[in-house]
This record gives structure tokens, C-alpha cells and sequence, in this order.
């Protein structure tokens, strides 16, 4: 519950920061916003109506080679310590919500700065298919470069679901984390 809490300080912070110059010559900023519903794509299921603008139908079905590899691919670079690699895997805007309100990630800073904060590495164990997304299992490790930083989160099991459009994440999703061998919810064994 700490590192949700400090996960949250940490966004809440980098919100109010100002940015460098993006490519336009603009300031940037880092923009962290509730999505909201498009006007134009009333009815529109939640999914269909975030990030990466694609209106293609939800993909059903066994999860794919090429979804499977997204998510490997992400998880492994954002193991290693490479977050550039890691937020190559995503598509702007995008929406992340690691266990809290979900928010919309409008440039590729914010996206950064999002899988920066998160304070684990994942080692993925399985995928399978939860409606239009990804449900991934993963087993928590360290980071490269933040050696301790997960702390007595290394060895447990944590959910992500995932949204994906033409092999870019475009929601992140935190999922109640599965009970781990030999105990029961609740903290009974």
C-alpha cells in the first residue's frame, strides 16, 4: 500500500512539472488527465473509445504470437532498465491506471514518466484473453539499476490487463493480483 500511495505522489508531483520543448517548439508538459468519453463515438465501449484513435473491433479470440510478444517485449526492456525500449512499446495518448484512477498519458513524456515510476520489474509467466484485452500474469522482480527498489514486492504474482491496437499498448491497467500457491484470499492459508 506504501509504494501505491508513494506511486501516486510521485504522478501527482510530475503533473505540476514543467517540461522541454517538444517537437513543434512548444513547451511540453507532462499531462496526466481523467480520459474522458469521445462525443462523436456515443455508446462506444470504453475500450474502443481509448487511445490510439483506431476505431478497428476489439480482437476476441486466443491471444495472439504478436500481442503475447508486446507484452514480453515491454515487461523484458522495463526489466533490464531500458524505459526508452519499454515506452516504445506504447501509442500516444494512452491510458494507464496502476491500481488507481485511470489516467490519460497524452504525450510520449508522460508515458515515460509512467513506466519510470513503476518501481518492479515483471517476468511474464502467462497471457490469456479477458474480452477485447490481454490479462498478463507476471512474477515481480528487481529492476537494473534500481537494485531493492520493489523491495518485499520481489516474488509475488501481480495482473496487468492490456489493450492493444496495431501492436502498441494503448491502456495499462493494474488487475487484482492473483492469490499466490498455498494461500487463500484474505491472507488464511
Amino acid at each position: 500500500m506504501r509504494r501505491l500511495v508513494t506511486v501516486l505522489l510521485f504522478l501527482l508531483a510530475l503533473a505540476g512539472c514543467g517540461g522541454g520543448g517538444g517537437d513543434d517548439g512548444k513547451p511540453e508538459r507532462l499531462t496526466l488527465t481523467t480520459p474522458k468519453a469521445d462525443p462523436d463515438d456515443k455508446g462506444a465501449a470504453p475500450e474502443a473509445q481509448a487511445g490510439g484513435g483506431s476505431k478497428a473491433k476489439p480482437r476476441t479470440g486466443p491471444v495472439t504470437k504478436a500481442e503475447k510478444a508486446v507484452v514480453r517485449g515491454w515487461a523484458d526492456a522495463l526489466r533490464r532498465g531500458d524505459v526508452d525500449r519499454a515506452v516504445s512499446y506504447w501509442r500516444v495518448p494512452a491510458i494507464a491506471s496502476n491500481g488507481d484512477q485511470p489516467y490519460k498519458l497524452v504525450t510520449r513524456a508522460a508515458v515515460r514518466h509512467f513506466n519510470d515510476a513503476l518501481t518492479c520489474g515483471a517476468k511474464l509467466e502467462s497471457v490469456e484473453r479477458d474480452q477485447a484485452y490481454v490479462l498478463a500474469t507476471f512474477r515481480l522482480t528487481n529492476r537494473r539499476g534500481r537494485d531493492g527498489a520493489c523491495g518485499p514486492g520481489v516474488g509475488n504474482r501481480a495482473r496487468t490487463l492490456f489493450l492493444l491496437r496495431d501492436g502498441k499498448i494503448v491502456q495499462w491497467i493494474r488487475a487484482t493480483d492473483p492469490p499466490d500457491e498455498g494461500k487463500l484470499p484474505g491472507g488464511s492459508s
